[in-house]
């Protein structure tokens, strides 16, 4: 008797779950709200960091460098399944500052950026409302905005069809470390 009453409760909460990530997205202004089922949405992030520099040599020596600052851009692709959402996730190994190109990406994904996919992952209700979340903290970016340097350090662009956003988001919000 426990035993059924655990498992009904178990049922209960994981559909509760589900209604509220649902509702979460539906009751918010989202992308996320217009994706129907084998739709997709896709997320590009550019944001700042400092980077080390060590050079190892053929004798085996390292030797350090300076510190420098560098772009780093990630994809994050969106698809909303019967079961839930899923995503896959790419790093672009286009790392120049300032990065001038970025807001390209607003148009059409060019080869050059070099995107290559690091991890495929089910999307839980709190990956959700990070991505509600980042739409709802950004500012749209506005002419002076889009070049990606010390001054711009993280901007994000979301492409759904021909609807597009690019916003600049304030503070260390990267999807990378959000969604682990």
């Amino acid at each position: 008797m426990i035993r059924f009453f655990a498992g009904l409760f178990f049922v209960l909460s994981f559909c509760a779950k589900a209604q509220s990530v649902d509702s979460l997205i539906q009751h918010s202004e989202s992308i996320l709200k217009s994706l129907q089922v084998g739709d997709s949405v896709i997320y590009y992030q550019c944001h700042v960091e400092e980077a080390g520099v060590q050079i190892s040599t053929a004798s085996g020596q390292t030797l350090s460098g300076s510190s420098h600052k560098c772009s780093i851009t990630e994809k994050l692709v969106v698809i909303k399944t019967q079961s839930g959402y899923f995503a896959r996730r790419y790093f672009s190994s286009f790392t120049d500052l300032p990065n001038r190109k970025f807001t390209g990406l607003k148009l059409r994904e060019k080869a050059y950026w070099n995107f290559k996919l690091e991890r495929e992952f089910s999307l839980t209700a709190m990956h959700l409302r990070v991505l509600v979340g980042l739409e709802r903290k950004g500012r749209e970016a506005i002419e002076y905005d889009f070049v990606i340097s010390k001054n711009n350090p993280n901007q994000l662009i979301i492409r759904h069809h021909k609807n597009f956003k690019q916003l600049v988001i304030d503070g260390d919000y990267v999807l990378s470390k959000l969604m682990k």
